[in-house]
């Protein structure tokens, strides 16, 4: 039994701002160690915290990139874009989906994203 799904970092931000996140993957319980990536495809999905049997609000393929400090390719980085958050407002979660080549796949838990509301949505538009 997983008795802390929500694992990865708490992310706050206003909104309909652009956002940009890096993830760099290690094996479990070993910082030492990357988690290769070369090969593989990852996904960065957010879902309401209220409802989470519903579709994910936003759904973004991530770059798998090498890490700032190592030349392991274990850094995963997604960009959400003004648009993709500018209705949004409140408690959803975050995960992350790595799908290697055989098509095994990997989510390293989930994580809290606070969306907080956006006073001025028609500036954006």
């Amino acid at each position: 039994m997983i008795s802390n799904i929500y694992s990865l970092p708490q992310i706050d931000f206003v909104g309909g701002s652009s956002e940009s996140f890096i993830f760099n993957l290690y094996y479990s319980g070993d910082r030492d160690t990357p988690y290769g990536l070369v090969g593989c495809d990852a996904n960065f999905s957010i879902i309401n915290y209220i409802n989470k049997n519903g579709d994910p609000v936003v759904s973004k393929k991530m770059n798998i990139e090498a890490s700032s400090d190592s030349m392991f390719y274990n850094s995963l980085t997604v960009n959400l874009d003004p648009s993709d958050t500018v209705n949004l407002c409140g408690k959803y979660i975050y995960q992350i989906i790595i799908k290697d080549i055989d098509g095994n796949v990997e989510i390293p838990q989930q994580g809290i994203i606070y969306i907080h509301n956006n006073i001025n949505k028609n500036y954006l538009k």
